[in-house]
Parts: C-alpha cells; structure tokens; sequence
C-alpha cells in the first residue's frame, strides 16, 4: 500500500452556501407556543415624567412605547433620507414605508425564519382579513390588484398626508426623539430654539452651546400654532446642514413653510387609529407654502390629478382656496431679498370653495375654464369628503368620495405653465387680516377654515377604478404594512387596517400561558410563511493516483487473517487483483474521523489511470 493518509490541498475543497426553504403552518396555538407574539405599539407625547415604563423599566410600559420607538429607529424613521442606515429589504422605489400614530407587530423567531422569510411565502389570516406580502416587503390585503392603485412614486410629485402631523398634535413638548437645543449668536442677536432672546456683540454665527432633549421633553416655547422656522442662516456659517424647512412625504422631498397651523387627528381611518389632519385658520391666515417647482407645474394637454379630503369649517360666499398654484411667486431682488410678488396670469390648477360648493379652474391668461359641484350640506362641520380633480386629455374632471360629478372638454391656445408657488389653505400670504370677516386686507379671496388631509399630487390621470381605490384606501396606497423578511417583523400601520391583529389571540403570551382564538372573525386563524434557512455544502474532492492505494489492509487479504501477521495471501500479488473501495473517510490533523462517507456497491481501484472521489455534506 502506497499510503494510508492523505492530505488535501485548497483546491480540493469547496464550501457551496444555498437557501433551503421550510414551509411553516401555524394556527392560534401553534403559533403561541413557537413563541410567535403580537404587539400594540403606540407613540406618544408624553413628558418623561409621566412616561408609561418610567415607573418599573418595561414592565409598566402598557402601550409598548419602546417597541414602537424601536420599529421607528431601525426601519421608518428618516427611512428616504437615510435608506443605508435602515434594516432590512431596501428599494425605495417599490418598497413604502408610513409609520403613523399606532402599529401592529407581529414577532416570528429566528429559529423559524432562519436567513429570512421567503418573499412572496407570507399568508395572515386575521380577524377576517387575508394578508399577503407582495415579494418587495409590502403587506397588502389578499386578492388586491396593485395596478389599480397610484404605485409609482415618481409619479406623486407631491404628497402631504402629513404622515408625522401626530407628532405636532400638542405642540407643548418637542418633537422626536433627540432635539438640538442650540445658542447661536446670528449678526447681533442669540438665538435659542431659533428664537431671538437677547441681543449681543456683533459676532456673526458663533455657537455658543449646544445641547439635546429626549423625546417627550416640555417645550417651555411652545406656541398655539405651528409655523415653519427658518435655519437658513445656519447652513454656511455653522459648517451643517439641518433641515431648514419642513418636507412633504413624497419621494421629492419638497419643502414646505407652515404658517400657523395646527394638526389633530381626523375622522379618517378606523375606531382606535385614525389619520392625522391639517387645520386651518382662516382668521389667523393659516396656509402652507411651497415653491414653485416645475414637477407640478403642468400644461394645458398635460395630465394630472390632485386628491385630498377637505372638512370645510363654515360656510362663505368669499372664495376659500384649498390649492392654488397661482397669485403669488416669489422673486430675488438685487439684494437677494425675496419677496412675494403677483404672478402671471395664466395657471395650471386653482380649487376653492365658495358657500357649499368646489370649483376647478385652470387658464392660459386670455380663457378660464371653470367646473363645480355642490359637495357639502348646511351643516359641514363634520362632513369629510375625498375629492379628486384631475386632467384627463384635456378634459377637466372633478370626482367627488369615487364618483365623477361634473367634467368639461378644455381648448387652450396658450400655455397654463407658470412661476407662481404651490398654496395650500389660501392663494398665497395677502397681509393683514380684518378679524371680524377673516378677509385678507388685499382682498385675494378668503384664506380657508377647516382640515385637510391626504393631499397628493400626480403627474398622471385615473380611471373610475383607481379614483374609487384612492377614495376608499384614504392614502392613497393599496400597502397596509410592512414585512422586514432579514428581521422576523411584520408590521401592520396603516390605520384602517391595524385592528387586523388587535385581537389576534397570542398578544403578549408567555410559553405556558392559557388563552383561547376568541370568537369567529378575530385571531390568527393562519399563519404561513417559508423560512430560507442558510446552509452550506461542503464537497472534498478525495483524487487517488494510480499509484495510490493499490493495496489492502484488510484481515482477509493475509495468509493468517490476524492484525499481527502482515504475510499477504498469494492470491493479492497477482496482476488481476484490485482491491475494492466501500468506504471513504476524513479526517483531522489528529488523524481523529470525522467523516465517514459509505459508497453504494463497491468500486474498484485503477493502477492506470486515476480515481477521484467526490464527497458532499450539508451543515
């Protein structure tokens, strides 16, 4: 025999990773018992010393203040801006995450999902809800046809619903959860919490301190209303980059100038969440700004569509503008000064109310059309209603909760294109206000009293399916939540839907709890999904020369078949004799076994040519 061992060189081995996907059916009790769990989570504004877990760490923290705070730091919060230090699945064009007020997290382990949940494998079925995930990380109600729905983000080149306006609900505490508290002195005046408090030596942007507040800290500030402040002094002078403005919730970014306005929650959405909404001030001249942009500057052949819903305060004969893209732009004089000054008078897009009821109006200077619909009663304070007005091959449409109510064919000879800036809640700021009519002084038209919410802008039209699939989603998306598949977390946070798991029957359970699935329509009736568990193949490559054993050590090739005698019977030294390969070992440096590979039916060994072996095993 030649040798008995034999070492391996590196091109011997290879180390073959693959997914091996197991298909996991849990009901109620089943999923309970793998330590599945559900979870309620809930922001909350809250001073730091009434704090729900303040009192006894966790254990007191009864509406999951932390876990949310979690879930919003690893996958939601900053999610467009900061997509590389986020978990999980990232495609922000197919991928929508909206975190708002209250969520619903359901919790798989580890030793379940393995590498991650198979994308498209996820089937929930709860509280008479089917949910799916759509392979992207999206949860969608079962059965729904996406197509039907705005799924281009590209295309919604304006977008306020506001997804955050929850947390500017009481503006007596600071919003998120670390806030800068700066001293900085700008030509002459401190500034604190952007607030002019002293006046000083002219030392221009020095900073003289700074500091932070958790989440929940009192804002000794606060103000009644909400109005943007600008940083903007900050950006050369102090070497950052804060955000000096707010921004909408498209894909855009576009940014936005709040003046005195004040966010609460709507009637939109389902008996324990509900949408956050915009209210407006018509007496105060509550508006929101944003500059002229080209994205939603359209022409007269152009489509689009304009959506919101709209709670109108009171009643006027005066014209209350919801969105006008005209009046008012802003210009740089010669002392990079701006000011607002009256725009051209064509524009793509104004729509106001007057008494009970819409108009949509568009112009190219010369010719206005104008189209309305009576949408409201006497008694509009608790009237909501979805309006869509949109630009279908120059027809003008206005489509009131799904339903189109009044249209109009357009023939515009001039352009509809032009600089003014995008208002929402007035036609631009029109200066002082007389308090007893809530009419602006320069008489531009009245500024709007109620709430508006889910306010999007597309550059695209929409047939009656797809108007109706906005009405009814609310914001506009057919995605109810999230699946994080590398991170076990299915999240449910559109506010329609997170009663799904509200009654899901394996809540906050602990392993050996007793509970019951609860009657028929609530808890988990299913739940499946496909873990890809990581596995690797080892293959050796075990090559034997032709010069390599060609003998045997087995006792019955000896003339005495004992370990002590070494005299090989005459029948081994003749030419026909080959001895036969069953078993394949491999071994440790220490020469200690730790692979044993059985072959099939035995195989004979060649002194001509050589023999390669391959052997594979999975751990």
């Amino acid at each position: 025999m030649a040798s008995v061992y034999k070492k391996f060189t590196a091109q011997d081995k290879a180390l073959i990773p693959f997914n091996a996907h197991k298909q996991y059916n849990f009901t109620s009790a089943s999923a309970a018992i793998s330590q599945i769990s559900h979870y309620t989570a809930n922001h909350t504004s809250e001073s730091v010393s009434s704090y729900s877990s303040a009192s006894s760490d966790y254990g007191g923290d009864t509406i999951n203040v932390v876990k949310y705070n979690q879930i919003d730091h690893l996958f939601y919060r900053n999610y467009k801006q900061k997509i590389d230090s986020k978990k999980d699945f990232k495609n922000y064009l197919k991928q929508r995450r909206d975190l708002y007020k209250r969520a619903n997290i359901l919790s798989i382990p580890t030793g379940l999902y393995g590498y991650e949940i198979k994308p498209n494998s996820f089937y929930l079925s709860a509280s008479g809800q089917e949910v799916i995930d759509d392979s992207f990380g999206n949860l969608i109600i079962s059965g729904t046809n996406v197509d039907n729905y705005p799924n281009d983000v590209q295309q919604n080149v304006f977008r306020l619903d506001p997804i955050q306006g929850f947390k500017k609900y009481d503006l007596s505490v600071f919003d998120g959860y670390a806030i800068e508290n700066s001293q900085i002195v700008r030509d002459g005046d401190i500034v604190k919490n952007d607030r002019i408090i002293s006046t000083a030596p002219d030392i221009p942007y020095e900073l003289i301190y700074k500091q932070f507040y958790r989440q929940g800290q009192n804002n000794p500030a606060f103000s009644s209303s909400y109005t943007t402040t600008d940083k903007q002094f900050l950006l050369e002078k102090s070497g950052r980059n804060p955000n000096t403005f707010d921004l909408d919730d498209s894909y855009f970014f576009n940014k936005l100038l709040y003046n005195k306005i004040q966010f609460s929650t709507s009637l939109l959405g389902s008996a324990t969440n509900k949408f956050p909404q915009i209210n407006l001030n018509s007496k105060i001249g509550s508006y929101i700004e944003c500059k002229h942009n080209e994205r939603f500057n359209f022409n007269k052949t152009d489509d689009f569509s304009i959506s919101f819903f709209v709670t109108p305060a009171t009643a006027s004969t005066e014209k209350r503008y919801i969105i006008a893209k005209s009046g008012t732009k802003t210009i740089v004089n010669s002392g990079s000064h701006s000011q607002d000054v009256d725009a051209e008078p064509q524009f793509p897009y104004e729509i106001y109310m007057v008494s009970q009821s819409l108009y949509f109006d568009r112009s190219d200077g010369n010719t206005t059309y104008s189209i309305n619909a009576f949408i409201t009663s006497s008694n509009t304070s608790l009237r909501t209603s979805h309006i869509l007005c949109q630009n279908s091959a120059s027809v003008m449409q206005i489509w009131f909760d799904g339903t189109l109510i009044t249209s109009t064919n357009t023939t515009f000879e001039k352009q509809t294109r032009n600089t003014a800036n995008l208002y929402i809640g007035a036609k631009g700021p029109h200066g002082n206000i007389d308090a007893s009519t809530a009419i602006p002084a320069q008489g531009k038209g009245k500024y709007l009293s109620g709430s508006l919410s889910n306010i999007n802008i597309w550059s695209k039209a929409y047939n009656s399916t797809q108007v109706t699939n906005i009405s009814e989603s609310i914001n506009g998306s057919p995605y109810i939540g999230n699946l994080f598949y590398r991170n076990g977390f299915a999240t449910i946070t559109h506010p329609k839907y997170t009663n799904i798991l509200d009654n899901a029957g394996v809540g906050d359970l602990a392993v050996g709890d007793n509970f019951s699935i609860g009657p028929i329509g609530n808890g988990i009736q299913t739940l499946q999904f496909q873990g890809s568990h990581l596995i690797y193949e080892h293959e050796y490559q075990c090559t034997v020369q032709e010069h390599e054993y060609n003998s045997t050590t087995n006792l019955s090739a000896r003339i005495i078949p004992s370990s002590t005698n070494n005299q090989l019977a005459d029948f081994t030294t003749s030419s026909f004799f080959k001895p036969f390969v069953t078993t394949i070992g491999l071994y440790n440096e220490e020469n200690e076994l730790l692979v044993v590979g059985k072959l099939g039916q035995p195989i004979r060994m060649s002194d001509e040519t050589d023999t390669t072996f391959v052997v594979r095993y999975d751990t």
